[in-house]
This record gives C-alpha cells, sequence and structure tokens, in this order.
C-alpha cells in the first residue's frame, strides 16, 4: 500500500508529462477504459501508468531497465523499442489511426496489462506488458484522471484554436496570392494580345510590300519581255531609208565603184625613186620614158 501511495503521489508532478487516451481492451470489447501514462523524459527512462473503467482504477510502473530488456527481448535497437512504446501508450483516439497496429490485453484478475504489435502478416508481437495493482482510492485516482483529462481537452483546445487562426490567416493570405495572381495573369493576356495584334500588323505591312516588290518586278518582266519582242520584229522588218540618207548611201556607193585597183601584174620602174626630189626630176629623158611606159599600161579613168 505505501508503494502504490507513492506512485499515486507521483502521477503527473512537476516536470512530468502525461497523457490521457481510451483504449478498447480485446478480452473486454464492449467496457471502455481510460490509461492514463506519465513520464519524466520520455518513456525510455520509464513510465507509470493507470487504468480505469470508471468505477475500479489501476495502476503500475515500468522502469528503465525494463524497457531496456524489452528492446533486447524483441532484439532492436532501443529508440525503436521506446518509439513503439510511445505510439502504443499515448496514440489513438481515431478509428484508422495506431490502435489498429497495437492490441491491449487485460488479464482476467486484471493483474496485468500487455500490448501487442501487429505486423503486416496480421501476427501479433508482444511489445511489454506491466503488472497491475489495484488502486487504493480509485474515486480520487478517477478525479485525476479526469482533471487531467480536462486540461488535456483545454490544451487541445487551446492548439486547436491557435491552429484555426492560422489557418484563417494562410486563408486570406491564400486569396490575396490568388488575386494578385489572377490580376498578374490578365496582365499578361493583355500584354500577348496587345503583342500579337502589334506583329499581325508588321506581318500585314511586311505582306504587302513583298506584293508591291512582286507587282513591279512582274511590270519589269514584263516590259522586258515586250522589249525583246519588238527587238526581234524590226531586225527581221525592211526599213526605208529617207532621202537624205539615200544620197548618202550613193556617194558612197560611187566612190567605192570608182576606185578599181587593176588586176594587171605591178610594173616596177627602175632608176625611179618612191619620193622625187623636185619637179625637174620628172621630166628628165629617162624617167619620161619610163612614166608614158608607167601610164600607158595603168591608164587612169578607164
Amino acid at each position: 500500500m505505501e508503494r502504490g501511495g507513492e506512485v499515486l503521489g507521483g502521477l503527473h508532478s512537476e516536470g512530468m508529462s502525461g497523457s490521457v487516451r481510451q483504449i478498447n481492451v480485446a478480452s473486454e470489447p464492449s467496457t471502455p477504459y481510460f490509461l492514463r501514462v506519465d513520464w519524466t523524459e520520455d518513456l525510455g527512462k520509464g513510465f507509470t501508468l493507470v487504468l480505469s473503467d470508471g468505477s475500479s482504477s489501476w495502476y503500475g510502473e515500468v522502469s528503465e531497465e525494463d524497457v531496456t530488456s524489452g528492446a533486447n527481448r524483441l532484439g532492436v535497437k532501443r529508440e525503436s523499442y521506446v518509439e513503439d512504446l510511445h505510439q502504443a501508450m499515448t496514440s489513438g483516439g481515431r478509428e484508422e489511426g495506431p490502435e489498429n497496429v497495437y492490441l491491449f490485453q487485460l488479464s482476467l484478475d486484471h493483474g496485468c496489462l500487455s500490448y501487442e504489435r501487429k505486423t503486416i502478416t496480421a501476427d501479433l508481437v508482444r511489445v511489454g506488458a506491466v503488472d497491475l495493482h489495484p488502486a487504493p482510492d480509485p474515486v480520487e485516482l478517477s478525479r485525476q484522471i479526469m482533471g487531467q483529462a480536462l486540461g488535456q481537452l483545454t490544451d487541445l483546445e487551446a492548439e486547436n484554436r491557435f491552429l484555426l487562426e492560422e489557418n484563417k490567416s494562410l486563408r486570406l493570405e491564400h486569396q490575396r496570392l490568388l488575386a494578385e495572381m489572377t490580376h498578374h495573369v490578365e496582365e499578361v493576356e493583355k500584354m500577348q494580345k496587345d503583342m500579337f495584334s502589334r506583329f499581325v500588323m508588321v506581318l500585314n505591312k511586311k505582306k504587302d510590300k513583298i506584293k508591291d516588290l512582286q507587282d513591279t518586278i512582274s511590270n519589269v518582266q514584263k516590259q522586258t519581255d515586250q522589249g525583246v519582242k519588238v527587238h526581234h520584229r524590226v531586225k527581221g522588218a525592211r526599213v526605208e531609208p529617207e532621202a537624205g540618207n539615200m544620197m548618202m548611201e550613193q556617194d558612197e556607193e560611187e566612190q567605192s565603184q570608182s576606185f578599181h585597183p587593176s588586176q594587171e601584174p605591178t610594173v616596177l620602174i627602175r632608176g625611179v625613186s618612191s619620193q622625187p626630189s623636185s619637179i625637174e626630176d620628172l621630166f628628165r629623158p629617162e624617167v619620161k620614158s619610163q612614166v608614158c611606159y608607167f601610164l600607158a599600161w595603168f591608164p587612169f579613168g578607164s
């Protein structure tokens, strides 16, 4: 009894953490049980628990040595074993939560509470067990559990209000960002439309300019083709010369016909140079006879 008083007196004292939750015992599924767990630093340093069904209460204690031996028995690291203990003792409350993974078994005499973990293959692995003792004052213990539960509920409500305010602030910020993003999207669409209209305008100008250049090239090509046809037509036609041009052509023909080089053999005049030094040389007897002979062979004007 003295040991039980020490344990109950140390429940949720200054500097300790604790939690209260409702659990389902596999052997008594219709009876709701409330489990209260208290620890100093973490569950690895040891913890105390109280189990109550509303009319009766039981308490138990798990030491640090018990935690270490439990990890060694399962062959796992101590940190992993402590994490399993934390999930089994403090998690739950929802139907689809850790309580579907961790199950509680209570002996018929309420002297032992064991907790097991369900594996992926649906096998049950015993995580640990704690010996229970009847509480000397179950009414006072139930009052403490109820007070701690109410305090925990108050803390949860305060945290919930804080989260609601934070959610509201985030929602307002989201709406502001959404409105700003919508404005930016509208500005971008407006800018894109303006740029597209300008692009279309520039493109139409370029198309008109290209069309004008094509028309100019076509006109030049037509003029060139017409010039070639006229040239061929003039080249094959007979052109009548004018009167002045006819006279000039007749004079040129008379001049060309007036000079006929003789087809007779050339006669060399011996003793006469190609350039006489004076007129008197032409009337010398020997030169005069040669000149007459030359004139006889090449008469002028015939």
